[in-house]
C-alpha cells in the first residue's frame, strides 16, 4: 500500500480504468436482474396458467413464402361476449374467467375531458386483468356487473385530469358517450409494474352490460379477449388440471360454438403470457451481451493501465529487488509480491466501481421498476476485478522475478 500511495496520481489513473469497467459490468447486471425480477413478479401475479382467447396470435405465424398471415387474421371474426358466456357455462377446467372489450372513447367531468388510453368493459373476474391495488373506493360488485350499473373504476392519470383539485374522486360523476357514470374506485399508480394487460394509469373500467348501451362491442375496431385460468384466486391449480388441458378444452369449445368442421383451421388464437416472458428474456439477454462487450473494452483499458503501472513500479524498485534476491528471496516470493500488488490495485478499482453503482441505485427514482444491487453482483464485480488484476500483473511480476541480483543492484 505504501508503494501504491507513493504516486497517488498514477495510481488513481490506473484505478479509474478498472472502476469504469467494473461499473459498466455491475451496472448492466444490476439493471438486467432488476428488470427480470420486476417482469417475473408481474407474470407471477397474473399466474403461469393464464390462457387468452384472442383473434390474433402473439407469436408470429408465417405462410410457405415466409410472409406473416396478417391478411388471414384480419378476416377472422371478433371474440364475442356470447362466446364468453358459452365458455363459462360449458368449461369444466377453468376456475376463473374474464371477458374484456377495450375501445377508445372520450370521457368528461365538468369542463375537463380525457381521451388517452382505453375504456375497458369487463364481465367476470376483472381482477385477472388488473393487479394493481385500489387506492380509494372499491371494486365492482357482482350485482353491478350483472346489472350493468353506471359505475366506473379509473386510473390515476384519469383522476388527475378530470378531477385536478380532488385527491379522492370516489363518488364524483363523469360522462362517457353522453352516459353519466359514478366513480366508485381509483387504481393505485402502476409505475413499478412492467407487466400489465392494460395501461392502468389511463384506464376507465366499466361493466360490459353498461358498454352494450354505449358502443357496439362486436365492432372489429374493439380489442376483445377471453382470459381463463385453471386456478381460483391465489390458490394453486386444481389437482389433475394443467394449462394444456385448459387450452385443449377452450379450443374444443370455441370450435364447437363457431361450428368449425374438422378440416378447418382455428379462426381464433390461444395465447399464453409465457410467450411474452420469453420475448422479455431474449431482450434481456441481448442487453446483457451488449453491456458485457462495452465493459470488456473498459476492462481492457484498465488492465493495460495496471500492467503499465506495475512495469514502472518494477523499474523503480529494481535495486530493492536485487537486494532481496541476494539475501535469498526466491522467484516465487518476488512474483507473488507484485501479483498481490496488481490484484490489490485492481480490487480497489472494482470496489470503487461497485460503490458508484450502489450510489446510482440510491439516486435513480423507482418510477418504472425497483433497481437493487444484489450480493451476487457485488461478488461477481470483485471477482472480475481480481482476475483482471492478476492477469495484468503476470508479465510485470515475471519480469521482476527474472532479474539477476547483481545486474539489479548495479542498475
Amino acid at each position: 500500500m505504501r508503494d501504491l500511495l507513493a504516486d497517488k496520481f498514477r495510481t488513481t489513473l490506473s484505478l479509474a480504468g478498472v472502476s469504469i469497467g467494473i461499473f459498466s459490468i455491475v451496472a448492466v447486471l444490476t439493471v438486467v436482474d432488476s428488470l427480470k425480477e420486476s417482469v417475473n413478479e408481474g407474470f407471477r401475479k397474473f399466474g403461469s396458467d393464464v390462457v387468452m382467447v384472442e383473434r390474433v396470435p402473439l407469436e408470429p405465424d408465417f405462410d410457405q413464402d415466409g410472409r406473416q398471415k396478417w391478411w388471414q387474421y384480419e378476416s377472422r371474426p371478433q371474440i364475442t361476449w356470447q362466446e364468453y358466456l358459452f365458455l363459462k357455462e360449458k368449461s369444466t377446467t377453468a376456475g376463473r374467467m374474464l371477458f374484456s372489450a377495450s375501445f377508445e372513447m372520450e370521457c368528461a367531468a365538468g369542463r375537463e375531458s380525457y381521451k388517452e388510453g382505453a375504456l375497458v368493459a369487463v364481465e367476470g373476474d376483472w381482477r385477472m386483468m388488473v393487479q394493481e391495488n385500489i387506492l380509494y373506493g372499491r371494486g365492482f360488485t357482482s350485482g353491478e356487473l350483472s346489472g350493468g350499473a353506471a359505475v366506473a373504476i379509473i386510473g390515476s392519470d384519469v383522476a388527475k385530469k378530470l378531477f385536478p383539485d380532488i385527491t379522492d374522486p370516489v363518488g364524483r360523476m363523469m360522462t362517457v358517450g353522453g352516459t353519466p357514470l359514478r366513480v366508485i374506485g381509483l387504481f393505485a399508480p402502476s409505475g413499478n409494474n412492467l407487466v400489465s394487460m392494460t395501461d392502468v394509469d389511463c384506464v376507465r373500467m366499466i361493466p360490459i352490460r353498461l358498454a352494450l348501451r354505449i358502443v357496439d362491442i362486436t365492432s372489429p375496431t374493439l380489442k376483445t379477449r377471453i382470459i381463463a385460468s385453471s386456478h381460483q384466486a391465489s390458490e394453486g391449480p386444481p389437482e389433475g388440471i394443467s394449462k394444456e388441458e385448459l387450452k385443449a378444452e377452450l379450443r374444443m369449445l370455441m370450435r364447437q360454438y363457431r361450428r368449425l368442421r374438422p378440416a378447418q383451421e382455428d379462426d381464433f388464437a390461444l395465447n399464453e403470457l409465457s410467450f411474452v416472458a420469453e420475448q422479455f428474456h431474449s431482450l434481456f439477454g441481448m442487453v446483457n451481451r451488449v453491456g458485457w462487450l462495452v465493459a470488456l473494452f473498459s476492462l481492457l483499458v484498465g488492465g493495460f493501465g495496471i500492467s503499465n503501472i506495475m512495469y514502472v513500479s518494477v523499474e523503480e524498485r529494481t535495486r530493492i529487488i536485487g537486494i532481496k534476491k541476494a539475501l535469498g528471496a526466491r522467484k516465487r516470493v518476488i512474483t507473488m509480491q507484485f501479483l498481490a500488488e496488481a490484484a490489490t490495485l485492481s480490487t480497489l478499482g472494482g470496489v470503487a466501481g461497485i460503490a458508484l453503482v450502489w450510489i446510482a441505485t440510491l439516486l435513480i427514482p423507482d418510477t418504472l421498476f425497483q433497481i437493487y444491487l444484489s450480493p451476487a453482483n457485488i461478488f461477481k464485480g470483485i471477482a472480475i476485478a481480481l482476475i483482471i488484476g492478476i492477469i495484468s500483473g503476470v508479465a510485470p511480476a515475471r519480469h521482476a522475478a527474472s532479474l539477476h541480483p547483481v545486474d539489479a543492484i548495479n542498475s
